[in-house]
């Protein structure tokens, strides 16, 4: 038999085996699923490792475990997944719910326990086996919008035993599609110092013309050398405008197989790698992406099923291709796009010339750079490829032009404690300018004779000064008033500089639990946590900023259970 054939064969009896196994999957919300955000979704650092699914910017509805289980980890954090809850279960895959505004009572009233033992917040858990089981459909939560949730959503993943974030179309989550995806722009490009396309060295946007509601045609190419493709595409789901990210992109060369992206599963390790499928000097420039239809040599990622060489075409001299490039949903919706390409060499072709600076960093190599008075320092593979970096510096200032290449790790910067005055280098920090002037902490230490940061951004870094306390005050409350019918005390806080690093609370001299939400700068203390003996109270909050600075605030109020 065939190798194509036992290969589809083999495919066919998995997917069978998985929709055996998961096709009865209860729904994670008690409504029809739209979606803000797909599975391999392209992020600002990272692949999507889940559904977003809309709750009509509404929190606090029905969270239900897809299947039989147990709790194997929860984890409470001011960002990233917020509340969010792990569950295992008996076919080896673990659901995952993100961004949750509370769980149940259960499952909440041990989460309390810890964090009251630990007296913290933020926390990290895995309970035994047998302490919070559940049972399929069982509601194990309610969404919200805690952590780096930008409105309120469900977060909802799948994932296997390596902890691979996996599709969860592919285990029976569906939601209502029958929207083509949508080719936004189709590039070409020339891959190395000899090829050339349509007379230039350069990226070229190709125009398309629409043939039907499933089919484009391009402009015809004429290329030398060693030429790739680029597109720039999103999905639609029905009922909903979110540009959301493609399943499958598979490209043919005459008809033949030569490249294929799809959507199934990554691991959390390459997620990072993201920035090296995309068109990254275009992203900054347009905060876009152009998806490259070609591997770098560089690029670790397991998201491609079937390739050709690298995916790049290689022009030879005399010869005509088809290239199809046919952009797909999970539901099979599909989107064709046909461009001709014909063998032309021009002998004359514009190109660019490469700036060299006295900064050269050997992606092999530790790069260390004395600009005074700053130090920049590049470990080994900092970067993907090598380049030059564009820096100059003044006592106060000091000015890295971006290189237009990403990074997979952060470099480091020193700045001399010796040019500080003694008074101030406890208060000294270095900070990033971002939009209207205003500046951002980066995240550093002090060690020896310097200050270090260490960073992936680039920009224009200054030395700042943090000795002001955070500000602590009352939100839904007044100093000395009566709270008896409060479910909740809830203050204002914040620093205007290094940001807040850590926070306390206590009533009468016990610890609280006070729940931080970075996005609105409060903290709330739910008063159902413990009862209060007696009819006058005392409460203390401590709230300490990045560079050391506390502030602590007192008030009396009264209240009786």
């Amino acid at each position: 038999m065939p190798k194509q054939l036992l290969f589809l064969f083999g495919w066919l009896f998995i997917l069978q085996s998985i929709s055996a196994q998961t096709d009865s999957l209860h729904m994670p919300l008690d409504a029809p699923l739209y979606l803000s955000g797909t599975f391999g979704e392209l992020r600002s650092n990272h692949f999507h490792s889940g559904l977003d699914i809309k709750t009509n910017n509404e929190e606090g509805l029905p969270v239900y475990a897809v299947d039989a289980g147990y709790v194997y980890r929860i984890k409470i954090t001011r960002n990233g997944y917020g509340k969010a809850l792990y569950i295992k279960h008996p076919s080896g895959l673990v659901s995952v719910y993100g961004h949750l505004q509370s769980f149940n009572d259960r499952i909440e009233d041990y989460v309390k326990q810890k964090q009251y033992k630990k007296q913290q917040f933020e926390i990290e858990l895995f309970p035994y086996k047998i302490e919070l089981p559940v049972k399929k459909g069982e509601i194990v939560a309610y969404s919200g919008n805690t952590g780096g949730s930008s409105g309120p959503h469900l977060h909802f993943e799948l994932r296997n035993i390596k902890e691979h974030p996996l599709n969860p179309m592919a285990y029976g989550v569906r939601v209502k599609d029958t929207q083509k995806p949508v080719i936004r722009n189709l590039f070409v490009y020339p891959l190395d110092s000899l090829s050339q396309v349509n007379q230039s060295s350069k990226r070229i946007k190709l125009n398309l013309t629409r043939i039907n509601d499933s089919v484009y045609l391009a402009d015809r190419v004429l290329a030398w050398g060693n030429i790739g493709f680029g597109i720039e595409a999103y999905d639609r789901q029905d009922n909903v405008f979110n540009r959301n990210g493609l399943y499958k992109i598979k490209m043919t060369i005459n008809g033949l197989p030569y490249f294929t992206q799809e959507m199934m599963e990554f691991s959390f390790a390459n997620s990072k790698h993201i920035n090296t499928i995309i068109d990254y000097p275009y992203y900054l420039k347009y905060r876009r992406r152009i998806q490259k239809l070609w591997v770098e040599p560089y690029n670790p990622l397991e998201i491609y099923t079937q390739l050709v060489g690298d995916g790049s075409l290689n022009i030879e001299a005399g010869k005509d291709y088809q290239v199809e490039i046919e952009l797909s949903d999970f539901n099979g919706n599909r989107l064709s796009i046909k461009i001709p390409v014909q063998a032309y060499h021009y002998k004359h072709v514009e190109r660019d010339e490469q700036i060299k600076t006295p900064f050269y960093v050997d992606v092999d190599k530790k790069n260390s750079f004395d600009i005074t008075p700053w130090s920049v320092i590049f470990k080994p593979h900092t970067a993907y490829e090598s380049f030059y970096l564009k820096a100059d510096a003044t006592e106060k200032l000091l000015r890295i032009k971006n290189p237009m290449k990403p990074l997979q790790k952060s470099y480091l910067i020193r700045y001399p404690l010796s040019k500080i005055q003694p008074k101030l280098r406890p208060y000294a920090y270095i900070a990033l300018y971002g939009k209207k002037r205003r500046t951002y902490y980066v995240s550093g230490y002090k060690k020896n004779d310097s200050i270090r940061a260490f960073t992936k951004s680039f920009g224009n870094f200054v030395i700042r000064y943090d000795s002001i306390a955070p500000y602590i005050k009352p939100a839904n409350f007044k100093e000395k008033a009566n709270l008896t019918d409060y479910r909740f005390l809830r203050l204002k806080t914040g620093d205007r500089q290094s940001g807040i690093k850590a926070y306390n609370g206590y009533i009468d001299g016990n610890w609280i639990l006070l729940e931080y939400d970075y996005k609105k700068g409060t903290l709330t203390y739910n008063f159902d946590d413990k009862k209060l003996k007696g009819y006058k109270h005392e409460l203390k909050v401590v709230v300490e900023d990045r560079l050391g600075n506390t502030r602590q605030y007192k008030t009396v109020f009264y209240r009786r259970e």
